[in-house]
């Protein structure tokens, strides 16, 4: 009997240390003040990149995936499974590209399902007029996972920049553009991507694209839950971008969701020194105790991990507050016409270098990851293409990619090398091939810059003359 209660209370113990949170490791300060690399980031991002991406995911422009041409008409979290929905296609659309940039390493995909009310899409005030009868549907989704590993003394902590891939609308199946909500936080996440593969990071930076987010923050919940300990022991912080850039005002402000937590706050300096030190001329409304949990910081929020969320001027504040006091609210919300034509481009260009930034500034850039970049020539030969380029000094491998639609179609992994030339025999003659190269860490994602892309094909060879032999009778002499 004793041994039983013994037990009994070795069990109860143990189930309460495991709905406590653990207490994170000590972290290393931060440092946000201005810096040459990140500098330099800041000035690639330019409006035009930011909507592109923002054009490319809402169905505005035609994306090419393969050799295909697609209209990614909805980014709602069932279509984007759903292999017979030709327009919701952006996993496969984003995964090529980031394999485009040279992540061929580092990407990862994690599973998450749950149940939900068809009818009831999360809202940010809480509020659903007249929600008809509830309808329960299952459905199987995955997260996106993209790992830029630190080089330096801190590599085991984490700096994490999300947002939620997933849209809604009055008609989510079909015609969920969501420009505003959300392609503007997943542009932030791609010129990241864009921008961090070239250089060295003190810290480890994992950019993360949830799904399942308007249905109830299903993808950063079962993030949390399935790597608690990662997350509580490791993770410095979290940058959420979720809808921002609608701006009827023009004033560039936005929200800065920070909260309670001390560690929150310690984001929430950086992302405001980051818009002073780099003049990006945002103002913020700096939200402690008026924050909401409405998008994917909560989660972390719940393990005591610092998180904060960006988004656009959607409610009334303090007229102390960097937004005066007024309320500038997208009307267009969680409807089909969430389009890019309604945005201030200005002001969402501004606020993705201020993402990229504070992600940038926390996780401590340490210089390019080489000093220069290989320049691709590529000979046609009688039955093969010869590449050759400049080697690249600290480069441990070379990754050829090939493609053979354009340039800016699918650009598949062709060889990985550690010399500086690939003879490429695997060719079909008269077809076009296009070629990029990168210098890389042996199994890493530290990158130089992608080669210039060069277009060859080798001509098939020209038959011999077919020769005909003309037999003429010999003539016979009379001598």
């Amino acid at each position: 009997m004793k041994k039983t209660r013994l037990i009994l209370v070795l069990l109860a113990f143990a189930l309460i240390l495991s709905n406590l949170t653990i207490p994170a490791v000590a972290q290393s300060p931060v440092n946000c003040n201005q810096n040459s690399d990140v500098q330099t980031m800041l000035d690639q991002i330019k409006e035009a990149s930011v909507a592109r991406w923002i054009c490319d995911l809402s169905g505005e422009n035609p994306v090419l995936i393969g050799n295909k041409e697609y209209l990614i008409k909805t980014r709602y979290t069932s279509e984007l499974f759903n292999p017979n929905n030709n327009n919701a296609k952006v996993y496969p659309y984003l995964v090529q590209e980031l394999i485009k940039y040279g992540y061929v390493y580092g990407t990862t995909l994690q599973n998450h399902s749950y149940a939900f009310n068809t009818y009831a899409p999360i809202n940010l005030d809480r509020t659903i007029p007249n929600p008809p009868p509830m309808e329960i549907e299952m459905v199987s989704a995955s997260n996106l996972v993209l790992t830029i590993p630190g080089h330096g003394p801190n590599a085991n902590q984490q700096v994490l920049m999300t947002a939620h891939l997933d849209s809604t609308s009055n008609k989510p199946t079909t015609e969920a553009p969501g420009a505003e909500d959300n392609a503007s936080g997943v542009s932030a996440l791609m010129e990241a991507a864009r921008l961090f593969r070239n250089y060295k990071f003190d810290r480890t930076i994992k950019i993360i694209f949830f799904t399942g987010e308007e249905q109830g923050l299903f993808g950063s919940k079962a993030y949390v839950k399935d790597f608690r300990s990662d997350v509580t022991q490791n993770v410095l912080g979290v940058v959420n971008l979720d809808m921002f850039g609608y701006d009827n005002d023009h004033d560039k402000c936005i929200e800065l969701h920070v909260g309670t937590l001390p560690t929150s706050n310690t984001i929430g300096t950086c992302f405001t020194s980051v818009i002073n030190n780099y003049n990006l001329e945002v103002s913020v409304d700096y939200l402690l105790s008026e924050a909401i949990r409405a998008s994917d910081h909560s989660p972390f929020w719940d393990a005591g991990v610092g998180a904060v969320e960006v988004l656009e001027n959607f409610d009334y504040h303090s007229s102390s507050y960097g937004c005066n006091g007024v309320r500038d609210r997208n009307p267009n919300y969680h409807k089909t016409t969430d389009k890019i034509s309604n945005m201030y481009l200005p002001a969402t260009h501004r606020i993705v270098q201020a993402g990229v930034g504070t992600v940038a500034s926390m996780a401590g850039p340490m210089g390019t990851c080489f000093a220069t970049d290989p320049v691709l020539t590529v000979t046609p030969q009688v039955d093969s293409i010869l590449l050759t380029w400049s080697e690249i000094e600290g480069a441990e491998v070379y990754r050829i990619h090939r493609g053979t639609n354009t340039c800016d179609g699918e650009m598949p992994l062709l060889a990985e090398v550690t010399t500086n030339s690939y003879i490429d025999s695997d060719i079909v003659y008269d077809q076009d091939y296009f070629y990029t190269i990168l210098a890389a860490e042996a199994e890493g994602v530290c990158l130089s810059q992608m080669s210039n892309c060069v277009n060859e094909n080798v001509p098939k060879p020209e038959e011999p003359p077919d020769v005909y032999y003309q037999y003429l009778p010999l003539a016979i002499s009379s001598e």
